[in-house]
């Protein structure tokens, strides 16, 4: 079978839970031996406990040990755009962003599907995703393990709720574990992503332990491969994650997140050593008033090594400001400087000469959100990068000699971009 048949048969099937899980629904609501009569307790309603014999007692046990009936729910969303670059690259790639990533063209940005599922204390989602971003993140081989369960594949958990109901334990892989930025933008406030989810891992894969603490407080505690170790793990090492959340009950749009993660994320071959990469996220958001928010984000980390210390400190401010009901205006300003502490640059070291040296880049970003109705938005987004050495593209771009069909020689520090954007969701 083709990897597009088995790609297209496991869209379909995903989108056939959403019927079945209904057709149950309805089934069991018209049986006369199911627990349609029952409250969210368990017990009979009063018509039947009036018309209940000796069996009653046991009825009513039966009925509390039931198993609850699944329920699924799908959701999805669409992007198309087209963005322009001004460098007029010849290779038509705006270069470090992972959506609005082609010049001159109109495209097909994402195309995301999600299905989530609850049975009783069970519950869990699988969310797909195919478009520009799928085929830029994963490299350009070809295999039915990595672009039909991977490319494909975005986001997978199971998350049990034990008796200690504030408790839950959930694994799987998780998407984007850093930062205010989702991997669809109808979520995001800007079009583009910022500097700093550049660099950020796309996905972990692992176990966590969710506590409700109440009054909008959550503390989570993980095990995970490390970043973007999801296929295979690079080391025998783990990585551990702690975070804190708070979202303030009376206004969702208030939050707040600090997250730690620790653990090795060489490679055994890499002659730095196995030592630890210790990482610091912390971001949150105040809704000011209701027309305006403001959002902070803080991304910071270090790792050690025998030739020196190698780090990263970025930082974004970005604010929303609701001109009418229908129209609204996001400006994001973010700056991200990686220091190398003698060997090579942990992010950027295939632009840097040699390898080696520290690299800062800056991005300010305006969007324009037209939304008419609910569930669409149409965007138009200026953007202007500007770094420290050469990542950009302009005009003709060489090759790298010997390499391959996607390495390129960037020839610019400043890329300008406009891009227009249409989203609809469900």
């Amino acid at each position: 079978m083709s990897q597009g048949l088995l790609r297209g048969a496991l869209i379909a099937a995903l989108l056939a839970f959403s019927p079945m899980a209904l057709a149950q629904e309805q089934g069991s609501s018209s049986d006369g031996g199911s627990d349609g009569g029952a409250d969210d307790g368990g017990a009979p309603a009063a018509g039947e406990a009036d018309a209940s014999s000796g069996d009653q007692p046991a009825a009513a046990s039966e009925s509390s040990e039931a198993p609850a009936e699944p329920t699924v729910r799908v959701h999805g969303a669409v992007e198309a755009y087209y963005a322009y670059n001004l460098n007029e690259p010849s290779n038509a790639i705006s270069n470090n962003r992972f959506y609005d990533t082609r010049h001159n063209l109109l495209g097909l940005q994402n195309a995301f599907l999600s299905t989530e599922w609850e049975a009783g204390p069970v519950e869990g989602h699988v969310q797909l995703q195919l478009g520009a971003f799928t085929e830029l993140f994963w490299p350009s081989e070809r295999s039915v393990e990595e672009d039909l369960l991977w490319r494909l594949m975005q986001e997978v958990t199971a998350e049990w709720h034990t008796p200690y109901r504030p408790l839950s334990i959930e694994g799987g892989v998780f998407n984007v574990p850093f930062g205010p930025e989702y991997n669809v933008a109808y979520l995001n406030w800007n079009w583009s992503t910022s500097n700093l989810f550049a660099i950020m891992p796309y996905q972990i894969a692992g176990f966590r332990a969710n506590l409700d603490l109440g009054k909008g407080w959550i503390a989570r505690l993980g095990v995970y491969n490390g970043w973007d170790q999801v296929v295979t793990d690079n080391n025998s090492g783990k990585s551990v994650m702690g975070a804190i959340e708070y979202t303030d009950p009376d206004d969702e749009e208030t939050y707040f997140v600090a997250e730690y993660m620790t653990g090795n994320e060489r490679s055994r071959e890499d002659a730095r050593g196995p030592y630890l990469r210790h990482t610091v996220d912390v971001y949150g958001q105040w809704h000011l008033a209701a027309p305006f928010t403001v959002r902070g984000h803080l991304f910071a980390g270090v790792e050690p090594g025998r030739d020196g210390r190698d780090g990263w400190v970025g930082g974004a401010l970005s604010v929303r400001y609701d001109l009418v009901r229908w129209l609204s205006v996001a400006a994001r300003g973010d700056v991200l400087h990686v220091s190398s502490g003698g060997g090579q640059n942990m992010f950027f070291a295939d632009y840097l000469e040699d390898g080696n040296g520290d690299a800062t880049l800056q991005s300010t970003t305006i969007t324009l959100d037209l939304h008419p109705v609910q569930r669409v938005s149409l965007r138009l987004e200026g953007r202007h990068d500007r770094t420290n050495f050469p990542l950009f593209y302009r005009d003709r771009v060489g090759m790298v000699p010997m390499g391959g069909p996607r390495d390129f020689v960037a020839n610019d520090s400043n890329q300008t971009t406009v891009t227009a954007g249409m989203t609809a969701w469900f």
